[in-house]
C-alpha cells in the first residue's frame, strides 16, 4: 500500500503557464478528434469551427484555470503529489475508453463518438459519486461543518474532493444518465452502445478498486480470524486515520498503534470480482448476445450480487447503514431490479422485431 508514489514540485512562475498550456493542448486535441471524426464521415470542418463547437468544455476549463489563479493556487511553487488512487483511476479510464472504442467499431458503431462520450461520462461520474456520498452523510455537510477554510476563503466542504468521499454507485448512475442524454441528443440507440461499453466499465472499476486499496479507503471490517489474506493499513491510509478518529479507535488499532488491526481487503474482493465479470462479459455473454441490452442487463444483475456480498465484509460505516443493511446493499437491490427490467425490455424488443420481419416481407 503506497498512497503517494512521488511528489513533483513545479517552480514558482511556471505553474500558471503550464496550466494554461495544458488547457490549450486539451482543447486542441478535442478539436483534432472532432475534425478527424467528421473527415471520416466526408465532412470538412475548420479549426475555428471545431473549437467553437466545443466551447462549453473549453469555457469550463478556462473558468477552472481562472479560479485557480484568483485563489493564488498557482502563484508560488506547486507540489503535485502522484497519488496511486488517481493513477489507477486514470489507467482504468484510458484502458476502458480504448477497449470501448475498439468494441464499438467491431460492432459497426461509432467509435469516435464513444471517445467523445467518455469525457462527459467521466465528469458526470465525479459529480454523481460525490453527490451520493454527501446524500448519505448529509449531516456532515450542514451547519458549521458545511464550510471549510481554503486559502483564506470560506468554501463549501462539498467541494473538498481531496478529503475523499466518492461512491461508485453514485458515479455509475450519473454516468448512465449522461450517456443516455448524449446518445439521445446524437440520435444513437442506447442499448447497443451500452452493451459495447459495459465490459469496459467492469475493467475500469477493477483498476479503480486497486486504487482504493492503495489509498486505504473502502476498507473491510476488523477480523480476528487467522486468514492469510487479511491486511493491516498504515497511518498514511484513510482506514487508519478514520479508525484513529473514532471513539473506539483504540480497539481498532494494533497495540503499537503502527497499523490497524487485520481487516478484510474488500477492495481486492471487489476488484477481482469485477475482473471476473469483465472476462465473463467479454468472452461469454458478448459473443452469445441475442438481443440489445443483454450485456448491460447481465452486468447490472451480476454486479449487484457481487456488491451485496462484498458489503457484508465492509467496515466503513461512513458509507451509511439503514435498517441493518448498507446503503450500497439497498442500491444493489434497485440495480438488480433495473437489470431484470432491461433484460425483459431487450427480449421484448427482439420479439417484436422478429415478428415485424415476416409481416414486412409479406
Amino acid at each position: 500500500m503506497l498512497p503517494i508514489l512521488f511528489t513533483l514540485t513545479v517552480p514558482a512562475g511556471l505553474a500558471l503557464p503550464l496550466a494554461a498550456l495544458a488547457v490549450a493542448v486539451t482543447a486542441a486535441l478535442r478539436a483534432w478528434a472532432l475534425r478527424r471524426r467528421l473527415a471520416a464521415e466526408g465532412e470538412a470542418l475548420g479549426w475555428g469551427a471545431a473549437l467553437w463547437d466545443d466551447r462549453g468544455t473549453i469555457g469550463l476549463l478556462l473558468a477552472a484555470l481562472a479560479a485557480a489563479g484568483w485563489l493564488g493556487l498557482l502563484d508560488g511553487p506547486v507540489a503535485l503529489p502522484l497519488h496511486t488512487y488517481g493513477l489507477m483511476i486514470a489507467a482504468g479510464f484510458v484502458a476502458g475508453v480504448a477497449l470501448a472504442q475498439r468494441e464499438a467499431k467491431r460492432r459497426g458503431l461509432d467509435g469516435e463518438r464513444v471517445g467523445d462520450l467518455a469525457f462527459y461520462v467521466l465528469l458526470a461520474a465525479l459529480v454523481g459519486s460525490r453527490l451520493y456520498f454527501i446524500g448519505v452523510n448529509w449531516r456532515d455537510y450542514v451547519g458549521e461543518s458545511a464550510f471549510m477554510s481554503f486559502h483564506g476563503l470560506r468554501l463549501p466542504r462539498a467541494l473538498a474532493l481531496w478529503e475523499g468521499g466518492l461512491v461508485f454507485y453514485g458515479g455509475f448512475i450519473a454516468a448512465a444518465l449522461a450517456a443516455w442524454a448524449y446518445l439521445r441528443r446524437h440520435r444513437m440507440a442506447f442499448l447497443p452502445y451500452a452493451d459495447a461499453l459495459i465490459p469496459s466499465l467492469a475493467l475500469g472499476h477493477f483498476f479503480g478498486r486497486l486504487g482504493c486499496f492503495s489509498a486505504g479507503c473502502c476498507w473491510g471490517s476488523v477480523s480476528h480470524a487467522h486468514l492469510p489474506w487479511l491486511v493491516r493499513f498504515p497511518p498514511e491510509s484513510l482506514a487508519y486515520q478514520t479508525f484513529a478518529g473514532r471513539a473506539d479507535g483504540a480497539a481498532l488499532l494494533a497495540a503499537d498503534r503502527l497499523t490497524t488491526l487485520p481487516v478484510h481487503p474488500t477492495q481486492l474482493y471487489e476488484a477481482f470480482g469485477e475482473l471476473g465479470l469483465f472476462a465473463w462479459l467479454a468472452l461469454w455473454v458478448g459473443p452469445r448476445r441475442r438481443f440489445d441490452g443483454q450485456v448491460l442487463a447481465a452486468w447490472l444483475m451480476a454486479y449487484a450480487v457481487l456488491r451485496t456480498v462484498v458489503e457484508v465484509f465492509r467496515g466503513d460505516v461512513e458509507r451509511g447503514v439503514v435498517a441493518g443493511l448498507g446503503v450500497g446493499q439497498w442500491t444493489s437491490l434497485v440495480i438488480f431490479a433495473l437489470g431484470a427490467g432491461v433484460w425483459a425490455i431487450g427480449r421484448r424488443l427482439r420479439t417484436r422485431a422478429a415478428a415485424a420481419g415476416p409481416a414486412l416481407a409479406a
